[in-house]
């Protein structure tokens, strides 16, 4: 290797360096080199450069300048290292057109710290003691964010007219480069995908994860003194909208993309935000353990809100039992990404009293009466085929929490109530949910018996993903949806095929924009996908999304796609602006759905992919740190841990189609398995399953 020295700047000549191009190494060589007039004017002593003068005599990219700092190359790693000139004075960071995001260690928790021009004002500040990225504001800038690493010490943002002013006081920082929208966690761990369209997909999941999902934390920031701060996330950055978080329906979609992104820092978030929900239901003054739709920067909580239709002649509640179902959801799927008992035990008692709402709204039949379940501007007054399908849900997953903790009578109950609620959902009409002469499930069935039907999506999907629906039933949607794509993927997943129909007693007063394509009713057409097998279509769509959000510097709006029927305005996206919606679906369709990466309860990763034909996949987030392949001869498996992990692998997506592999590598042992298999995986170990061609 050849190294050329000069005081304390190495530059190597051996290629990349974690992000940091020799052009760019050189680039800060020369400059030191016009500032000081040459190597004589390095100190002889110590070979620092002057800590009074900048480093840079230009502009790099979005970095305007370095004060009171020596700068040092690493000959191992290549990064750039910033030491502490005039130790009674900080180190100086000017930035220019961009937005920070600091990463803080406290109460033994990571902490999420933006600083957004979309919603913070000249002076505003945050404190990081772990790491501060800054990133340049447009997400297809062809400037690179910049990644300090702090080994102790502090770092001071503060918002200017024109970018940030960084202070850093600490002797010693990290300083990297990376993407505009680093296709990493907060931590650095990276991610990509190589696979056809890949580019297009992982840019937007850095967008969507770094422009979206990261700013709509403001625990610390903007909701560090509202009377609930913990938990507290944005639905919108367009704050002007709404600044409320929202336990009912947003919760849900920002727990799946955050737990799908798997950072302990997203999990941490996660945490607090089923915490948020338990403490306001707690709260809940009527004593009956609500999850209510909002709570708002003041604290007031909106537990009951109900809304006329657009002629008033009808009225319904807005997710009366939507919170309290999807709760249990979400600390299910925390408990899988951290297998913490202490947790779950500490947080049963929380979980069975938001069942006892959902429980308080059950017929003796077993059939939930709980109104509005997902759209907000369509008044379903009675009870709601896919609310039921939930519902059910819910108390299986409750029920398997209870077994955990070894509390097996209370399992059974809940057991109980589930195999009444879902088999009344597929029971036809009158009593159950199924038109038999139609062959398909209707939405609603309003409280005066009459049935409300515009061929709706998820509500025919929902109890085939769940494993509800009878052979014959199951065929039938199937046919239904294939009948209907046209109009079930225009943006993708519209929530109806027969959008015209609704009538307006059906139509709230705010409007029709409810029927259009929202990110809630993807992830479950796309669970519906993932379960069938159809990874072109989960391509297809979320190419779609990924297409869209790159149109608007990867800002996505609240509803798509209403621009033939209702809103003839020329415009595609109607509702809130810089919505969490689909960015954190997208995440969550992409990584868990159709990369297929999740954490279950029974092994440390689960992996299930439905991408078609050759690709590769690797995730150096510590939750999954694994890598995969797939070309013609089969699939590949790779532990990136430093630990055994256990690993259950699904190839049944697969386009090659193959049902018996043969397992090659140390721990496989050379036996052939199933398209279905579970193995164990030393540190830094890799398995091939090569698949069986006469086998298939």
């Amino acid at each position: 290797m050849l190294h050329e020295t000069l005081g304390e700047v190495v530059i190597s000549h051996s290629g990349w360096f974690s992000g940091i191009r020799y052009g760019f190494l050189m680039k800060i060589l020369i400059a030191m080199l016009l500032i000081v007039g040459g190597a004589a004017c390095l100190s002889a002593q110590n070979g620092r450069v002057n800590p009074s003068k900048p480093l840079l005599t230009q502009a790099d990219g979005i970095l305007q300048s370095v004060n009171n700092a020596s700068l040092h190359v690493s000959a191992t790693d290549g990064k750039l290292e910033l030491t502490r000139g005039n130790a009674e004075a900080p180190m100086e960071l000017v930035f220019a057109n961009c937005q920070g995001l600091g990463i803080r260690r406290e109460d033994d928790q990571w902490w999420v710290l933006p600083l957004s021009a979309a919603i913070d004002k000249v002076g505003a500040q945050i404190d990081a003691n772990s790491a501060l990225w800054v990133l340049p504001l447009d997400a297809l800038s062809k400037d690179s964010s910049w990644h300090l690493e702090l080994h102790g010490g502090e770092a001071i943002a503060t918002a200017t007219e024109t970018g940030l002013r960084v202070t850093l006081q600490a002797d010693r920082v990290t300083l990297s480069k990376a993407e505009a929208r680093p296709h990493s966690d907060p931590f650095g761990h990276r991610f990509s995908f190589k696979i056809a369209g890949s580019p297009e997909l992982e840019d937007a999941l850095a967008a969507f994860y770094w422009g979206t999902m990261l700013p709509s934390v403001v625990e610390k920031t903007m909701a560090a003194r509202f009377p609930y701060s913990s938990g507290y996330v944005l639905s919108t950055l367009n704050v002007k909208s709404y600044a409320g978080s929202y336990p009912a329906v947003d919760h849900e979609f920002q727990i799946k993309g955050r737990l799908a992104m798997g950072s302990e820092a997203d999990l941490d978030v996660v945490k607090r935000m089923i915490g948020l929900q338990f403490q306001l239901m707690k709260d809940d003054p009527e004593g009956l353990f609500r999850a209510p739709c909002s709570v708002q920067p003041d604290g007031r909580r909106e537990y009951h809100i109900r809304r006329n239709s657009k002629d008033n002649r009808e009225n319904a509640a807005m997710f009366l039992v939507t919170g309290n179902i999807e709760v249990v959801e979400e600390a299910w799927h925390y408990y899988e990404a951290r297998k913490d008992r202490t947790w779950l035990k500490e947080n049963i008692g929380n979980l069975e009293n938001a069942a006892g709402w959902t429980l308080a709204n059950v017929d003796q039949y077993g059939r939930l009466w709980g109104d509005v379940y997902y759209e907000d501007q369509v008044i379903k007054d009675g009870r709601v085929t896919q609310a039921q399908g939930f519902a059910a849900r819910s108390f299986t997953l409750l029920a398997g929490m209870e077994r955990v903790l070894g509390r097996g009578e209370k399992a059974a109950v809940y057991e109980g109530v589930s195999k009444k609620m879902s088999d009344v959902l597929i029971a036809p009409l009158p009593m159950g949910y199924w038109d038999e002469a139609k062959q398909r499930f209707i939405d609603w069935v309003d409280r005066d018996g009459k049935v409300h039907d515009h061929v709706p999506l998820v509500a025919n999907t929902l109890p085939v993903t769940l494993g509800y629906a009878t052979k014959n039933q199951a065929d039938a949607v199937r046919r239904l949806v294939a009948g209907n794509a046209g109009q079930f993927e225009r943006f993708p997943s519209f929530l109806s095929a027969d959008i015209a129909g609704y009538t307006k007693s059906e139509i709230g007063s705010g409007g029709p924009y409810d029927l259009s394509a929202a990110g809630r009713y993807w992830y479950w057409d796309a669970a519906f996908r993932q379960s069938e097998k159809q990874g072109g279509m989960l391509f297809d769509q979320l190419k779609a999304v990924a297409a869209e959000g790159a149109k608007h510097g990867y800002f996505m709006g609240e509803r798509y796609d209403m621009d033939y029927v209702y809103y003839v305005d020329g415009k595609n996206s109607h509702g809130a602006e810089k919505y969490y919606e689909y960015p954190n679906v997208f995440a969550a369709v992409l990584i868990s759905k159709y990369l297929g990466l999740t954490i279950p309860a029974d092994a440390d990763v689960a992996v299930a992919p439905r991408m078609q034909g050759k690709g590769s996949v690797e995730f150096g987030i510590p939750e999954y740190s694994v890598s995969y392949s797939c070309d013609e001869s089969g699939f590949a498996l790779k532990n990136l841990s430093g630990k055994q992990r256990k690993f259950k692998v699904d190839l049944s997506g697969l386009s090659d189609g193959a049902k018996r592999y043969r397992l090659q590598g140390k721990a496989a042992g050379g036996g052939v398995v199933g398209a279905q298999s579970t193995i164990v995986l030393a540190a830094g170990e890799e398995a091939r399953w090569v698949a069986e061609r006469d086998a298939k």
